[in-house]
């Protein structure tokens, strides 16, 4: 046992005190106290690991200190052992339903005291372990979800509590697990989780919902601005971060759903919900981007931001040239094969030429837009891309919102006349008012 576990002793009798000091000295930080008055003034400021506490003691016994530390704000828990030369049932049956954890007679005998101490402060050494792992996700080591309800719900209390509540989910997470594993889909909900702690702040909370999805608490008061820069970093980070780990297709990003205190509400329940609405609005709108649950008091829907999709272009990239690099037959729906196996039988062929990957995003403007508006221009950018390209290149619907394609034989200054006509194409189907058509593009060489 740990020989500075700190004890404080409360008797009248200062002889019992240098005595019970003579025996625990050498191993234990002593503090003493002559009535149940000092003792509850020193435990105002000091929380000791255990209290060995007379019973008769003037102007307030032992029972009624004991009620009056279980009333004290943390130190519900503390260990107390009475001391007592009571030999009567009756008094140790009452403490012992007050809470007390022992009882030692007087006259002490050294040995037998030492070892129901020691007894006692092991319990409670187990009982906290217990406690911890039970807040404790096992495979991320970050809190769980009930640590996190029961942080964000005390913290909500508080006169003038302000903070951030931010709902992750990992988008693609599923196909990492049927394509490689759940081996693999642990290691990447390891780093998942270390990608986050590393944003954390010291006083801030980041904890493990259950399978892909995470919830971080960030306190005090932070500016929209500095919640909107906190949010993209983290979604290029962790795509970095999670994406250099070696076979994983390289196709996780993650979509975030903040709610605010106390706009969006003061306890864990009411944040929790409204984060997770703006989760799935970014989920239902392409992905890999942040949503506010409200932006002000008056609420109006907003788009999702899309988070520099030239990440998801590298990771397309990626994919591409990691064909060869898998071992064994790569799994997929048939649908999902038959387009796989046009990009690369038809990329692989074209040796010595340039490969441009085009990586067209449809962002809504003003109010945003339901999905079946979303559907309607997505397929007006598939006839747009239909209508441009040359029978040699391929194209494929990536999200919900993103639109990929890939120009054979073509240098860069041709790409941009072939994404040109395809704008032009599609603005002359959908009101360029309510829908922004923006694009990346990156050269392969093959």
């Amino acid at each position: 046992m740990n020989s500075m576990k700190h004890i404080l002793m409360v008797d009248d009798v200062t002889t019992n005190l240098k005595c019970i000091s003579e025996v625990l000295r050498s191993s234990y930080q002593l503090s003493l106290a002559k009535s149940g008055e000092q003792a509850l003034k020193f435990l105002q400021n000091n929380t000791p690991d255990l209290i060995l506490l007379d019973i008769n003691m003037p102007d307030m016994d032992g029972y009624e200190t004991l009620e009056k530390i279980r009333n004290m704000q943390g130190l519900e828990n503390v260990p107390v052992v009475f001391l007592t030369a009571d030999t009567d049932q009756e008094a140790e049956i009452k403490g012992l339903r007050m809470g007390a954890r022992d009882f030692i007679r007087k006259p002490i005998e050294p040995q037998i005291m030492t070892q129901r101490i020691e007894n006692v402060l092991q319990i409670e050494e187990t009982r906290r372990q217990l406690e911890f792992s039970s807040r404790i996700d096992v495979l991320t080591n970050l809190w769980n979800r009930s640590r996190l309800e029961e942080v964000v719900d005390e913290y909500g209390k508080g006169e003038g509590a302000s903070g951030v509540f931010m709902m992750m989910d990992m988008d693609n997470f599923k196909g990492i697990n049927d394509n490689f594993g759940h081996g693999m889909g642990d290691t990447v909900l390891i780093k998942f989780a270390e990608t986050l702690q590393q944003n954390a702040r010291k006083d801030d909370l980041v904890c493990r919902i259950g399978g892909d999805e995470f919830a971080a608490f960030f306190t005090g008061k932070i500016e929209l601005d500095v919640i909107r820069e906190k949010a993209e970093h983290m979604i290029v980070e962790i795509a970095e971060q999670v994406n250099e780990i070696k076979g994983t297709g390289h196709d996780v990003s993650v979509s975030i759903g903040i709610a605010r205190m106390p706009v969006d509400g003061s306890d864990f329940q009411e944040l929790y919900g409204k984060a997770d609405k703006a989760l799935y609005y970014v989920k239902q709108n392409g992905k890999c981007g942040y949503h506010f649950y409200q932006e002000e008091d008056n609420y109006t829907s907003k788009p999702a931001k899309t988070i520099d999709t030239m990440i998801d272009l590298i990771q397309l990239k990626d994919f591409i040239e990691e064909k060869s690099k898998l071992s064994g037959a790569y799994q997929v729906e048939y649908n999902g094969f038959r387009r796989i196996y046009q990009f690369i039988s038809r990329c692989v062929d074209c040796s010595k030429q340039d490969v441009q990957v085009v990586l067209f995003s449809i962002r809504p403007e003003g109010d945003g837009a339901d999905s079946l508006q979303m559907e309607s221009t997505m397929r007006a950018l598939e006839q747009s891309v239909a209508e441009t390209l040359r029978r040699g290149d391929v194209a494929t619907e990536y999200s919900t919102s993103q639109y990929v394609v890939i120009l054979l034989d073509a240098n860069y200054d041709n790409s941009k006349k072939v994404i040109s006509r395809i704008q032009d194409r599609f603005y002359d189907k959908v009101d360029r008012k309510e829908f922004f058509l923006g694009f990346d593009i990156q050269t392969i060489h093959k």
